[in-house]
């Protein structure tokens, strides 16, 4: 078992409307409506300046001044804390080729300039595309030398096949989250990832070869294999489940999903869809802090986060709080 122990997201420079500021997100006024009504994007916080490298600077920053890093007396130099800072992006390619994005953005933020002095790594993956933060948390369960690592999700969808899905629009939110061994308010009871290698074509699968519909046959039955791996590791069961912390794919998609997993759809945390559309992989931790601020103290709830990426990967995640602890 291990912790999350600090979980921030990131103010975007601004927030577009879906209907309103369509002509930004590659929208008709037709496709716009579309998405707003009938999938249930309202807004999505959006950047629009480069280099992208300020945004991720800017968000680190938020994260070092955030009043619970003041509170707990941390270091000048947060460097000293971390084992790794991690930037999970879907996108192949974050920021200018050969720009390493991540690198440059942690060592300005967390005061780790010199890199001969450095104890901690910053790297980037994309691996499982929306279900890599899955991954990298399986990678923490086991990898038992690392005792804190900082993850920072997001990607920034400045052209239309990130920004556009057939069935969803995605928003440039930051998240990031400290993975710890420290016990705090939520634990992290199991993960389960689960690859599906007929679909690694992701966004190049031919739509005439019956392969897009075999894809979303499949897609269900995936997510309920990944759910069920879940569960069995943590010894629970769909009834013990009090949440579900979805990936922001759609309004409708959680209906379907949600009938097939057997679970009432008022479980499902799907207000954020309208708030943030579609945060890539940073889809969990967004729901799992806005929910976690919701929640009386004390309280104790579980929680199921599901993600699929394209390629396909699937995820899930069992996350317990007890609201009330006191955290570091």
């Amino acid at each position: 078992m291990f912790y999350i122990s600090r979980n921030i997201t990131a103010d975007a420079p601004r927030v577009l409307n879906v209907l309103d500021d369509h002509d930004a997100l590659f929208l008709s006024a037709s496709s716009a409506k579309v998405f707003s009504q009938w999938y249930g994007f309202k807004e999505l916080p959006y950047y629009d300046h480069t280099p992208c490298t300020e945004y991720y600077q800017q968000a680190l920053q938020t994260y070092v001044e955030s009043d619970d890093a003041k509170d707990s007396g941390t270091p000048k130099s947060l460097a000293d804390t971390y084992d790794a800072v991690v930037h999970n992006h879907t996108g192949a390619l974050c920021g200018v080729f050969g720009e390493r994005v991540m690198l440059r953005s942690s060592r300005a933020t967390l005061n780790n300039d010199d890199a001969e002095d450095s104890n901690w790594l910053p790297f980037s993956s994309s691996a499982a595309k929306c279900a890599t933060p899955m991954q990298l948390m399986k990678y923490f369960e086991r990898n038992r030398a690392l005792n804190n690592i900082l993850l920072v999700t997001g990607d920034i969808a400045d052209n239309v096949d990130m920004r556009v899905n057939p069935v969803a629009l995605s928003s440039d939110t930051i998240n990031m989250v400290k993975l710890s061994r420290t016990p705090s308010d939520i634990s992290v009871l199991s993960v389960a990832t689960l690859f599906d290698g007929q679909f690694s074509g992701g966004i190049y699968l031919e739509s005439n070869d019956g392969i897009q519909e075999k894809y979303n046959a499949f897609y269900q039955i995936n997510v309920e294999k990944v759910v069920d791996r879940c569960l069995e590791e943590a010894n629970l069961t769909r009834e013990d489940i009090d949440v579900v912390l979805p990936h922001n794919v759609n309004a409708q998609t959680w209906k379907k999903l949600a009938a097939k997993l057997g679970i009432p759809i008022d479980k499902v945390y799907t207000k954020n869809i309208a708030r943030y559309g579609h945060c890539f992989g940073g889809d969990l931790f967004v729901n799992l802090n806005d929910l976690y601020n919701e929640l009386d103290s004390p309280q104790t709830v579980t929680c199921l986060a599901v993600a699929a990426g394209i390629g396909a990967s699937f995820g899930a995640t069992l996350f317990g709080i007890s609201k009330g602890k006191e955290t570091e």
